[in-house]
């Protein structure tokens, strides 16, 4: 074993050296944008000599030759498309050489013996062309090319400079002002459950941008996609089997100004906490008693509860170092292994490690009874490991794709300031470390099927998410104010907001597809594309509350309660008796669930003219989940959807499209918000509860888009969309007494009305210098009106009906924006970026409470980077060059306008209004260098 494994690792990392030059390219049909199978290709010295080699395209219509140094020409022929020939193929030893080529049908009246010539600089062009206008769908997109030149570590942060994509949390996507619910996730074209065990979200910031290849948005809907959308499908592509071999490794360090440098305080640390795992210090032992074995214990003998207090970890201490700057490594490389038949076997692989500690300083919260100024510390450490395997034959290809990614997040909350309605000043400790991970591998396989361009492809997906957060701990003390007394710690019972939480959730995610397209002939060119698909989530999901009790009864019980953090579970207040161990769990506090997803679809594709395109079809959905808590079923429901859609594409001419679009598309409640548990968010001091009654919601989307690419790679659009929701699903947020409930329900419907423009052109329009001519400007804009109907008659806020408002989590308007330079040479590029969002509703008010909103903030980010050599690359970045606030606010007077939290009598004024959160993040800047081998 241990030879065989020395056998393939020599293998991997072997270096395979090559004198000769190598052409690589990619033929695809110039009208649909398809790639073709079977194209005879000829590399020649020039026209009027031999063939040097032959050889014919792949299952993704790709070729390849190694060649020695020189010029040459590439001839191409295959039966119904006229026959081209490329020139000025310069090759040169140990370079690779991309030739795309678009090919065209032949018309009925042109002869055979028709050859048209190309340069490979105007074919490059013609084939970039031909990608861009033959998208299917409504589609905006990102590349690794793109990603590379900002100052984005995540994909989360990479997708905010998407057309009509903000993000929140600096993870979770908004598409056109929609909300996560409404945006489906994939990875490798594989479906991705939710991360997050409280919400419909995929945390994109788990996947480091080092290791994609593209983001492809699609806005939308095709009968081959997920139909569980309406702002968008992303799908991050990671990368595919390389051109050549290659090595890479990246180090790179960052500094925060509100962070680094500066006093940083957390709970206890492990050996393995830089790693991004707990060693098992913070978990709770396997034979650590069931909740059924601690009840049985008698609260009026603390003695009984002694062994298993001592069992828990209680270093409740308090450390404090200086924050470190942020750390980040990453390194790569590609094999490509070459066998007879131009069949090839690559391998990529890479690993990313990313650490920083960050603070957010004198964060202000300031609403209702509460006047709280928080300091948040976050210890952070991100590990990712990618290796994809391709094998293809020719006539059909197979790839194994594994991805494993894991976010080792340790928080650390001390708040100070007063609760008025309890007459008491607070301090309050939360020691919260969430582990989530994510291992995704996909095996899909492509193949030709006859001698033409049918293609049978399939795919199967194994997923396995974890959430963990071991020992969350929450204390609080408080003190009468104006009694000059010491802090009390609250011990008196165990309540959400004081105690320990073991949470765990892990779930298995099981993802299968078949498809089958084949061309043939209606009116013009057309493809059928038939599928079946199926996927299966599996969830369990556990929090178990724990806390310590004071026994009143004990003499001198006050002075143990006014101990310090440090040493108010010290083990002589333990074997002492002063406490006994409580465990408050309910039913509620576990569940498990199942969710299948089953159907199919047809898709037609039909060329009906050379300008006109229609892509039409529909997908059945049949959605199952099943949901129970430990005593009873909480949900058993079944969905079953027919979704049409309809895409329309007019060529007005060879550089611009007019496309239109229908389909209807659900969004169904995720597992969490269908569970009858509450969480209690410390941060919000608010419980987040589920709805078992929730239904799915119904949507009908349209869009229209004109495109113009003026030049390859430069494209100036511009979209209007509508979206009309049935029974669409949002959080409302309301007191209950003087505890905060946030509940999803659905409202009855509501729409979206939008508008996006989109540029992406260089500036030697304004002149012909050289330094403009390599300048890029790009920017996309998006307003977005919306509105929700309110048909419940005792639907209150602040004292007013509502009968209509915005959707929540929708911005008014998108700006991205970004100026770019890269030298003639390509060795020194900047770019500067500018992202801004409009003031969007974060959660929606009742009763007493009025609506909460984010503000806008301006983004200003930074890079520059310097090729030294071709080997080694420096790069600046500066993140967050404006550094304003961020800030969250009641609108208690109801003019959507943030004005000074007001005070009346020493207390928060409830008619003026109040301040969930405002912070600070700081600028962050960051110097890289990467070297290539």
């Amino acid at each position: 074993m241990r030879n065989l494994f020395l056998s393939l690792l020599c293998l991997l990392f072997a270096t395979q050296v090559f004198a000769d030059g190598k052409i690589t390219g990619t033929i695809t049909d110039g009208t649909s944008g398809e790639t073709l199978i079977g194209v005879s290709v000829a590399l020649k010295k020039d026209q009027d000599t031999p063939p040097v080699s032959g050889t014919v395209t792949d299952i993704d219509g790709n070729f390849s030759f190694e060649a020695p140094s020189g010029a040459y020409e590439i001839e191409i022929k295959y039966v119904g498309y006229q026959a081209k020939t490329i020139t000025d193929i310069k090759v040169a030893d140990g370079q690779v050489t991309k030739v795309p080529i678009a090919m065209s049908e032949r018309k009925n009246t042109e002869l055979d013996e028709v050859v048209i010539r190309s340069s490979i600089k105007k074919e490059s062009v013609n084939a970039l062309y031909s990608m861009q206008k033959n998208a299917v769908a409504v589609s905006d997109g990102i590349s690794a090319d793109v990603i590379k030149r900002s100052p984005d570590r995540s994909t989360g942060e990479a997708l905010k400079r998407v057309s009509g994509t903000t993000i929140q949390d600096n993870k979770f996507v908004i598409v056109r002002g929609l909300s996560d619910r409404y945006n489906t996730a994939l990875v490798d074209d594989a479906v991705l459950p939710s991360t997050e065990p409280n919400r419909k979200a995929f945390s994109f910031d788990i996947i480091p941008s080092n290791m994609i290849d593209n983001i492809v948005i699609t806005k939308s809907g095709t009968p081959d996609l997920p139909g569980d959308f309406a702002g968008g499908v992303i799908n991050i592509l990671t990368k595919e089997v390389p051109d050549e071999n290659f090595n890479s490794i990246s180090i790179g360090t960052g500094y925060n100004t509100a962070s680094t440098g500066k006093a940083f305080k957390s709970g206890y640390r492990t050996g393995t906490d830089f790693l991004g795992f707990d060693n098992g210090a913070r978990q709770l032992h396997p034979n650590f008693p069931t909740q059924a074995g601690i009840n049985k214990l008698n609260p009026n003998q603390p003695e009984q509860s002694v062994p298993y207090l001592k069992a828990l970890n209680n270093d409740f201490g308090v450390r404090e170092h200086s924050a470190l700057p942020a750390a980040n490594l990453q390194a790569s490389l590609g094999r490509v292994f070459r066998f007879k038949g131009n069949a090839r076997l690559g391998v990529t692989a890479a690993i990313t490690y990313n650490h920083s500690e960050n603070i957010k300083r004198d964060l202000t919260r300031q609403y209702d009874s509460y006047d709280y100024l928080d300091n948040v510390y976050n210890y952070s450490t991100n590990l990712g490991a990618l290796l994809n395997i391709g094998y293809n034959s020719g006539k059909s290809k197979i790839n194994l794709k594994t991805f494993y990614n894991r976010i080792f997040d340790d928080n650390f909350l001390y708040r100070e300031g007063e609760n008025n309605s309890s007459t008491k000043n607070i301090k309050y400790y939360a020691f919260d470390l969430v582990q989530k991970s994510l291992f995704k591998t996909t095996l899909s396989g492509e193949h030709q099927v006859g001698q033409g361009q049918s293609k049978l492809s399939w795919l199967a997906s194994y997923n396995y998410i974890t959430n963990n957060q071991p020992d969350q701990r929450k204390v609080s003390y408080f003190q009468a104010q104006g009694s000059g007394l010491p802090y009390e710690a609250d011990l008196g019972t165990v309540g959400k907001a004081n105690n320990r939480l073991f949470g765990d959730l892990q779930e298995t995610v099981l993802n299968g597809g078949l498809n089958y397209s084949l061309p043939f002939n209606f009116l013009n060119k057309s493809n059928l594309k038939i599928g079946a698909f199926g996927q299966y989530r599996y969830r369990d999901f556990e929090n178990r509350y724990l806390g310590m009790v004071i026994d009143f009864r004990k003499p001198n019980y006050e002075s143990i309660l006014q101990r310090p953090i440090e040493n108010l579970f010290a083990r002589d207040a333990i074997v002492d008796n002063y406490y006994s161990l409580v465990d408050a769990s309910v039913d509620g506090d576990r569940y498990t669930a199942k969710a299948r997803t089953l159907g199919g679809y047809v898709m037609l594709d039909n060329k009906i003219t050379d300008r006109f395109r229609i892509v039409w079809g529909a997908r059945l959905e049949s959605y199952n989940i099943n949901l129970s808590t430990l005593t009873k079923k909480e949900v058993e429901q079944t969905w079953t959807d027919i979704l049409p859609s309809a895409n329309l594409t007019y060529s007005l001419n060879d550089k611009t499209n007019l496309r239109a679009s229908y389909f209807r598309s659900v969004a169904r409640p995720e597992l969490r918000e269908m569970a009858n548990l509450g969480y209690y968010d410390y941060e919000l001091s608010a419980n987040v509860t589920g709805n078992p009654a929730l239904k799915r919601s119904l949507i009908d989307n349209m869009d229209l888009r004109y495109e113009w690419f003026p030049n390859a790679g430069e494209i100036i659009s511009a979209s209007v969309f509508y979206k009309h929701f049935n029974n669409t699903i949002e959080n409302y947020i309301y007191a209950d007494g003087s505890a905060y409930e946030i509940k999803p329900i659905n409202y009855k419907s509501a729409r979206n009305i939008g508008v996006e423009i989109e540029i992406r052109k260089k500036l030697d329009f304004l002149s012909k210098s050289s330094f403009l001519k390599n300048m890029s400007f790009y920017a996309n804009v998006a307003y977005i009106d919306s509105k929700v109907k309110i048909d419940d008659t005792a639907f209150f806020i602040r004292g007013q009906r509502q009968t209509e408002r915005v959707l929540s989590g929708q911005s008014p308007f998108v700006i991205n924006t970004s100026l770019g330079y890269t030298s003639t040479n390509g060795k020194f590029n900047m770019n500067l970026l500018y992202n801004v969002i409009g003031q969007r509703l974060y959660l929606v008010g009742q009763g007493r409470i009025g609506n909460v909103y984010e503000m806008p903030r301006n983004l200003l980010d930074f890079q520059v980077s310097y090729a030294v050599s071709k080997r080694s690359e420096f790069r600046l970045n500066i993140k967050d060059l404006i550094n304003n606030p961020v800030r969250f606010y009641f609108d208690q007077e109801m003019d959507k306008k943030f004005g000074e939290v007001g005070f009346a009598d020493g207390k928060i004024d409830p008619d003026k209004d109040w301040l969930l959160q405002s912070y600070k993040p700081g600028r962050t800047f960051s110097l890289t260098y990467t070297y290539k081998f």
